[in-house]
Order: structure tokens, then sequence, then C-alpha cells
């Protein structure tokens, strides 16, 4: 369960199918409370940009009681043009310091399976992960 106002990452990086010298960052969301307004703009509850408040505490509440909100967190997510809320399933979801150590080990892993092609046993993305860092593998 992450606190809102925590950056996270869910191991999404643009360009992926690209040389890793191309790929940017990780995006980079920050997990808003299950109540907040803008995880609610535009929804099928609340098909307007800026519902009103109490409105929207009350049907969050309700749908939290009846447990269709468990393992779901709001995530603004900045896609640098333009902002956009989803409802991720928090499982999925990690520390944004975490993603960017994820995302730099698969860009080495990418560079060493494109210098050396011929290579028969790939290597494990673990061997490129700092040794603290080892169970992001597995995510």
């Amino acid at each position: 369960m992450f606190k809102a106002g925590t950056s996270v990452g869910a191991g999404r990086w643009p360009n992926q199918g690209a040389h890793p010298d191309l790929w940017p960052k990780p995006l980079r969301g920050q997990v808003l409370d299950f109540c907040d307004v803008r995880a609610w703009a535009n929804s099928i509850h609340f098909p307007e940009d800026v519902p009103h408040a109490g409105d929207v505490m009350g049907v969050a509440l309700k749908l939290k009681a009846e447990g269709k909100l468990d393992g779901l967190t709001p995530v603004l997510w900045d896609f640098i043009t333009y902002r956009r809320v989803t409802w991720e399933k928090t499982d999925a979801l990690r520390l944004y310091e975490d993603d960017v150590v994820l995302w730099r080990a698969a860009r080495a892993l990418r560079r060493d399976e494109i210098e050396h092609p011929r290579r028969r046993k790939p290597r494990d993305i673990r061997e490129f992960l700092p040794e603290q860092q080892q169970h992001l593998a597995l995510a």
C-alpha cells in the first residue's frame, strides 16, 4: 500500500522496442487518495471534469465498503505533455526509484544482447542489478 503523494512506477518506459540508448526514463506517477476528485473525474460515476467532492467521497466510500476498490490504486501519470489518472493494480506498482534501477538494468541487458548477438545462453537481468535490489528481478 502506497501513501498518497508517493512517486511510483510500473515498469513502463517508452520506446522499449528501440535501441536502448533511445529509451527515455520510466514514466513517473503520483499516488492519489482514493477519494481524490481527480481520480473520479470523467469516469462512469462522474462524467464531468470537476465532480463535487462530497459526491465523490460518498461513492468512493461506498465502493470501498463493497470491496470493489480492493487491490486498486489511483495514480496520476505524467506523460510530459499531459497528465492522466488511471486505476492501477497495487501489486504492479513499485517505488519510482526502484523502477529507475530496474530500467537501468534492462537497458544494460539489452545493450549486452546487441553487443553479443551469438551468445547461446542469455544473461539474466539480476546480473545487472545491484545486490541489494535483486528482488526487483522477480517483479
